[in-house]
């Protein structure tokens, strides 16, 4: 019997949890919906601490916004 490919629903909620795990090593998987990242990245910027997320780790998420929107 063959396998199914199964394709993730895409959803922009975003737990704590996968927020912390989004910005520390996925912002740049395609299979994650680009509003689930940016939502990813709210979440962790808005937490109370940020204890779980290295300054390399803000420093990157805050260069990949800035790769990705156009500010001007």
């Amino acid at each position: 019997m063959e396998k199914r490919k199964t394709i993730a629903f895409p959803t922009f909620n975003v737990s704590d949890g996968m927020a912390i795990d989004i910005v520390k090593d996925k912002l740049n998987d395609e299979t994650i919906p680009f509003q689930t990242r940016i939502l990813a990245i709210d979440n962790v910027a808005n937490m109370a601490t940020h204890n779980s997320v290295s300054k390399d780790e803000l420093v990157s998420a805050l260069k990949w916004i800035f790769e990705h929107y156009d500010f001007e």
